[in-house]
């Protein structure tokens, strides 16, 4: 892009799938970690299908979180 043109500004659904990610992510992580913290704490078994979900999304969030920290802010 040439220095003299103006970025162009975001399109509605651009917006709108930044603001959806900032709200989904926490919750969905929140939710995961609550139902395996309540059946830990009730010596329950947590189901194989549900830490097979839980635990790659929760992985990758959080690796890309990371990831671009550390690439705005420097290693």
């Amino acid at each position: 892009m040439a220095q003299n043109e103006k970025p162009k500004p975001p399109d509605l659904a651009e917006v709108f799938t930044k603001m959806f990610r900032a709200v989904v992510r926490p919750a969905v992580t929140i939710i995961f970690a609550a139902v395996i913290a309540q059946l830990v704490t009730e010596s329950r078994e947590v189901p194989q299908w549900f830490l097979g979900v839980a635990i790659p999304i929760i992985t990758w969030w959080f690796a890309e979180r990371t990831v671009a920290h550390i690439r705005k802010d420097g290693a």
